[in-house]
């Protein structure tokens, strides 16, 4: 879709500039019209601008933080009574970045034919998941659909700041990993064999530790490529059958089962869930389609299946609370508090609330976690590189009483 760089006047009589996307010069003005903008001025968009979006901007797809962006945007200008249509068009005029002035674009154009905001959502899955268009679809049938939206924007915050500190926990430890393998890898391989070298006429026993040392450095040398091989195998043939349902159901559930990750697993899982079921109730969606919604933030296939047969049993007029409970793969805070919103009748603020309590402890285990992992892979990389040391220096050791006797 072309770009257009535009100058208009808005109704104030202010003077107006940007770019636009519009399949004609016919669309472009009538997209800025519809905005309550008269075009003075309207050509196709040149310079580096666009050179940038021709070079660089191939993607059709907004981010998670463009979608926070602009569900932020469009809560507060519904909030101050903006027609949609109006702020969807304004938002789009004003974006900087082309795909999303390129989707929404689209999304308002839907609109304008009479179709609901949630389905026109729905109608971009690359950048708008399911679980996404659902709660735009709550706060369209509640005619809360502002509030919903600064709602869902807040959940959408919190989700992506609890990404990024599993990725800043897992990311760090491994980084430190990897670069201890890699320095006890290539002393292993590199330097060791040219001390054994020296040691090729020792003529007497070697010390155990340093047989064991040289016994490592020859098969890695020997081995190595076949070594680092079987791994690439192992690891590829492990993501094929993550594919599988079966597989990965059977490895999810290993993983809740495991003493420290387990919990960090089901803790991060159900925060996410307690929040999104928190924010379809609050803007007006059924409790059993807020569950079926909410599902889509489980990562976890085992809490999935779970979750599966609490919807089943819910659909049967059990309790949410005690079926939660049964199922035995939620952390039980999140069925006590469940159970407390029933009775009080608040069950949104109950939801919203563990989601707050279940994030508050997987950052305190995170900052303890790293806090003891960074020393301990430091200390075990400094025994494996002083074995090695050591297996070097007996033999010398060794070496020099023979002489000295």
């Amino acid at each position: 879709m072309p770009a257009y760089e535009y100058q208009a006047m808005d109704t104030n009589g202010r003077g107006r500039k940007g770019i636009i996307s519009a399949d004609s010069e016919r669309d472009a003005r009538q997209q800025l019209k519809a905005s309550g903008l008269f075009a003075t001025t309207l050509n196709v968009a040149k310079g580096q601008l666009a050179s940038k979006q021709r070079l660089f901007d191939f993607s059709d797809k907004l981010n998670a933080k463009d979608v926070v962006v602009v569900t932020r945007q469009l809560s507060t200008m519904l909030l101050a009574a903006t027609p949609l249509e109006e702020a969807l068009g304004i938002i789009a005029n004003e974006a900087e970045k082309p795909v999303i002035r390129r989707v929404l674009t689209r999304v308002r154009t839907s609109v304008l034919e009479g179709t609901k905001l949630s389905a026109a959502l729905a109608g971009e899955p690359q950048s708008f998941d399911p679980l996404f268009c659902a709660m735009i679809g709550a706060g369209e049938a509640s005619g809360n659909l502002a509030v919903v939206l600064e709602n869902v924007a807040d959940q959408q915050e919190k989700t992506e700041e609890t990404k990024g500190k599993i990725q800043t926990a897992m990311i760090y430890p491994l980084v430190l990993a990897l670069v201890a393998i890699g320095v006890v890898t290539t002393m292993m391989v590199f330097v060791v064999p040219r001390i054994v070298e020296q040691f090729a006429n020792f003529g007497g026993e070697l010390p155990v530790l340093t047989v064991a040392v040289i016994a490592v450095s020859s098969f890695l040398t020997e081995y190595g490529f076949l070594l680092l091989l079987t791994i690439t195998a192992v690891v590829l043939g492990f993501g094929f059958g993550m594919q599988r349902v079966t597989f990965r159901l059977s490895v999810h559930g290993l993983l809740l089962k495991l003493p420290v990750l387990g919990g960090l697993i089901r803790t991060v899982n159900a925060a996410r869930f307690a929040r999104a079921l928190g924010t379809l109730i609050q803007g007006g969606s059924p409790v059993l389609e807020g569950l079926h919604a909410a599902r889509e933030t489980l990562a976890n296939t085992k809490m999935k299946q779970g979750l599966d047969g609490v919807i089943a049993q819910v659909r049967e007029g059990a309790s949410l609370s005690q079926t939660l409970r049964r199922s035995a793969v939620f952390p039980s805070m999140l069925s006590y508090m469940i159970a407390a919103g029933e009775r009080s009748g608040q069950l949104p603020e109950m939801l919203t609330k563990v989601a707050d309590y279940l994030d508050r402890e997987f950052d305190g285990f995170t900052k303890t976690a790293l806090g003891l992992l960074e020393p301990l892979i430091v200390i075990f990389m400094g025994g494996v590189v002083g074995a090695i040391v050591v297996s070097i220096m007996l033999p010398i050791l060794q070496l020099n009483q023979l002489v000295l006797s």
